[in-house]
């Protein structure tokens, strides 16, 4: 005979619901706090089960049997419980096989005096049939050894309670919901234990294992939607709060679930504002940061680099998937590469000095090859001259450009040594350098107007001597105009000539290194070397058409304060 009622139906439940999740728990990776939460469960099963098999019955010794069957379940729950509950705190170092041993003694003694009881009764003084609201129960007397083990399970239930929310309450939002979990699904089977063993409330049945589908159901959410054994403390207490890199979790709506002290530094933002706040709270103060974030979080994984002001960290974006590749929120790791990075780019910039070096050293060198060999060439015409015509102020002119020459190559030495010892540039007398190269030509006229004091070298000597032998050699120009101003700290240098000018369709290249042109065209790097010097002095240098003929050159200096 069996009888049906309404408090079968939890009572299935809490059977049906623990078998479910230890299936669940057996397709995820292997783990002792797993291990533990299923031998958990399987006791909730047991102890659901026999009380679900109880109720059917009505013969008092089926009760019994029953009633000492769901031993098997709860006396060892409460160890199961503990155990589980120092795994998933990480203090695994206090569960040893001894010491488990320990704890199952007084459990195991609890079954055997239950079996026993009819010789001794330290687990029931009796056991009657009664009636509570039309279901057949049982009615119980228990006996001194009962309210030990009672007390025992009582004491390992709260202390694994403590263990868990404490360590649970101290870390992130996140793992306070999971304490809330536990807190609910344990504490209600037990809240509803203390109800049935001190008969506060009758019913009809141990109301303890019905209050067990509450914490199947809830267990059962918290495996499936709040990651409760995917994200645990343990390895929380023991990295992320000593980790020197900047880490910030976030959930999977782009909430900032925790952030270690590290961010906090990076960030300006403590823990407690951030949690549960979107990661655009962070745009205020480091918008470099959300601006990646935003480019590449949709990629699975990605390693870059931002800045911070005049810091430099590497940034990872790593996504969280839980066992079944389900994504449940983010990873952005920040490792600070300050002093890498400034190394980086020291050896760049001293790469770039060394090239601009050798590019500078290689126009010196052209500069002298250049120039040497016109004054070469001129006082080869004069030593020619000067054999037809036997007249000695021909040799005067060859000595001069001698002289001339002598004074480039101790003009080209020196700035030589300027160059490879980084000497700064220093004020220079603009008109004084055009007067002094001006007597280098036998033309008619040379006008020299204005004065400024610029930023240059040695090498501007060259730069006059080049415009000034072109305009007389390839251009035909018996006058020069020179027009030195200053204003807004800028000097304009004019060159003028009134030769036959340069044609149109050379003009756009006219600086190329090795254009040359003409019936006396040259070696084609004059004006090169020009622009050249004009551009490492940072200035610049154009050419445009004199009306009615002519050429004019027009270069722009940075002039000192007076």
């Amino acid at each position: 005979m069996a009888q049906f009622t309404i408090y079968h139906i939890p009572l299935a439940l809490s059977s049906i619901v623990p078998i479910i999740l230890i299936v669940i728990l057996l397709r995820r990776k292997k783990s002792r706090v797993n291990t533990y939460l299923m031998l958990l469960l399987l006791s909730i099963f047991i102890w659901s089960f026999t009380d679900l098999m109880n109720l059917f019955n009505v013969t008092l010794s089926e009760k019994i049997f029953w009633t000492n069957s769901t031993y098997f379940g709860s006396a060892i729950l409460p160890v199961f419980w503990l155990l589980f509950a120092l795994e998933y705190v990480g203090k695994r170092e206090i569960i040893t096989p001894f010491r488990t041993i320990l704890l199952l003694i007084i459990p195991v003694v609890s079954i055997v005096l239950l079996w026993t009881n009819d010789y001794h009764h330290l687990m029931r003084e009796s056991i009657n049939l009664v009636t509570i609201s039309g279901v057949v129960s049982t009615s119980k007397i228990y006996g001194n050894w009962f309210w030990l083990e009672l007390a025992y399970n009582y004491t390992l239930m709260f202390v694994g309670i403590f263990i868990i929310y404490n360590s649970l309450c101290i870390t992130s939002n996140l793992y306070r919901k999971q304490a809330i979990i536990f807190l609910i699904g344990i504490l209600a089977p037990w809240v509803s234990n203390f109800i049935s063993v001190f008969d506060t409330i009758k019913f009809p049945t141990d109301m303890t294992s019905v209050s067990f589908s509450i914490t199947a159901v809830v267990v059962f959410f918290g495996i499936t939607r709040v990651q409760l054994l995917d994200i645990i403390p343990t390895a929380h207490q023991k990295f992320f709060r000593t980790i020197s890199d900047g880490v910030i979790i976030l959930g999977g709506i782009r909430q900032i679930v925790d952030i270690n002290s590290s961010a906090e530094s990076l960030t300006g933002l403590k823990n407690t504002e951030a949690r549960g706040k979107k990661l655009e709270v962070l745009n205020k103060n480091w918008p470099e940061l959300i601006e990646a974030y935003n480019k590449y979080c949709n990629k699975k994984d990605y390693h870059g680099i931002i800045s911070k002001g005049e810091k430099y960290f590497e940034i990872s974006i790593i996504g969280i998937y839980n066992i079944d590749d389900i994504f449940i929120g983010q990873l952005i790791i920040l490792h600070d590469i300050t002093t890498r990075k400034k190394m980086e780019i020291k050896l760049k910039d001293s790469n770039k000095q060394i090239e601009e070096l050798n590019e500078t050293l290689q126009v010196i060198n052209k500069t002298l090859r250049h120039d040497l060999l016109n004054k070469l060439a001129v006082m080869q015409s004069f030593l020619w001259l000067y054999e037809q015509k036997n007249d000695k102020e021909l040799l005067r002119k060859v000595e001069r450009s001698i002289e001339s020459g002598i004074e480039l190559v101790n003009r080209i030495r020196d700035l030589e040594a300027f160059v490879l010892n980084k000497g700064e540039l220093f004020p220079v007398d603009v008109r004084k350098i055009a007067e002094e190269v001006s007597k280098n030509f036998n033309i008619s006229s040379i006008n020299i107007n204005g004065n400024a004091t610029t930023l240059a070298d040695q090498a501007l000597f060259s730069v006059f001597e080049n415009l000034m032998r072109n305009a007389i050699l390839h251009g035909g120009a018996d006058r020069i105009d020179i027009d030195i101003s200053s204003k807004n700290k800028m000097c304009q240098i004019k060159i003028t000539d009134y030769g036959k000018g340069i044609p149109e369709f050379i003009k756009d290249n006219i600086f190329e290194e090795g254009l040359s042109y003409g019936k006396n065209k040259g070696t084609g790097l004059g004006l090169y070397i020009v622009k050249k010097t004009i551009e490492r002095y940072g200035g610049s240098i154009t050419v445009s058409d004199n009306k009615p003929k002519g050429t004019i050159f027009t270069i722009n200096l940075n002039c000192t304060n007076n």
